[in-house]
């Protein structure tokens, strides 16, 4: 039996490795929703959580390889059970306080309540305990290993999943509106209901189905929230099945805003079929056009709380 017992922490190490790999992906492949969630806690500004999310991704990345290849495996170890232990004392907070359906730790391809998640760093925490006593693996090439695997750690949340403040510096991609079609259905009566003649209001264009609709309309909604700025001074239009507008409405959790219906075919060739778009408008006047990735908080909120 005991000869076997090698083989079994060769086998735990790596599939704690590739748990935390796993988790970091799937973090990726859900990061709009991550940095909101993070920004959701009321710790940093919009900027300053992209910035904490990529650093949580990039160290799941960076652990979970050093500990498959037993790279500074002693302090790969502690910083293990150190982030483990960290994490699930913020699930307890959560689990008290916030109530949350999904704690974002495996992003949104595996919804985890913060119960759940503190259950399953504990199991960790105690296969970690099993394989405490390894050692650094000696092998040729081993430093060179270990900063390609930092370099690539680190690029893949930062570089390839850049930020929105970096995204907008290098593209080239031009927001469009077609001011006509767009002047002629601020004139249309359902517009005029809502009286945006005069002061600075956030118009958005959704569709109830798009994905990215509902990542942006949410992040509005705690960009809101975060700051204390008037919800009424946003309004979304919104087009699509009645039970789709429901459930956008409680995902987003915007359901204290103010919408309003609109056609499909108008909302296409207002925003020339690009959704989400967000119309920054003064006094009936456009000021700006911007989807998810230009949504910034600190034009927002100087926007909206400009006096008059």
């Amino acid at each position: 039996m005991a000869r076997f017992f090698p083989i079994f922490q060769t086998v735990l190490r790596v599939l704690i490795g590739l748990i935390f790999i796993v988790s970091a992906i799937f973090k990726l492949l859900s990061l709009e929703n991550f940095e909101i969630y993070i920004y959701s806690f009321k710790w940093f500004g919009f900027v300053f959580s992209g910035i904490v999310a990529r650093c949580v991704i990039a160290a799941e990345l960076l652990l979970g390889a050093f500990l498959i290849s037993k790279i500074l495996y002693k302090p790969t170890w502690w910083l293990i059970m150190a982030m483990l232990l960290g994490f699930s004392l913020l699930m307890v907070y959560v689990a008290l306080f916030r109530h949350d359906d999904n704690c974002h730790c495996l992003g949104d391809i595996v919804e985890l309540s913060p119960g759940w998640t503190i259950v399953k760093n504990i199991v960790l925490m105690a296969l970690m305990l099993l394989i405490r006593k390894e050692k650094d693996y000696q092998f040729r090439g081993k430093k060179a290993l270990g900063i390609v695997l930092t370099v690539a750690a680190v690029a893949v949340p930062f570089a390839l999943f850049p930020m929105d403040s970096v995204y907008k510096v290098f593209s080239r991609e031009e927001l469009k509106l077609d001011e006509a079609k767009f002047d002629a259905f601020m004139q249309d009566s359902v517009a005029q209901s809502l009286d945006l003649d005069q002061g600075n209001y956030i118009l958005g264009y959704l569709a109830s189905g798009c994905k990215y609709c509902k990542i942006s309309a949410n992040k509005l909604h705690q960009i809101v929230q975060q700051n204390a700025l008037d919800s009424t001074r946003v309004v979304f239009f919104i087009w699509g099945s009645e039970e789709s507008k429901e459930k956008f409405r409680e995902e987003t959790k915007t359901g204290g805003y103010r919408y309003a219906a609109i056609n499909p075919i108008e909302a296409l060739n207002i925003v020339y079929g690009q959704f989400p778009t967000y119309v920054y408008l003064k006094d009936g006047k456009v000021e700006k056009v911007a989807d998810l990735k230009n949504l910034e908080e600190h034009y927002t909120v100087s926007f909206l709380n400009e006096k008059r």
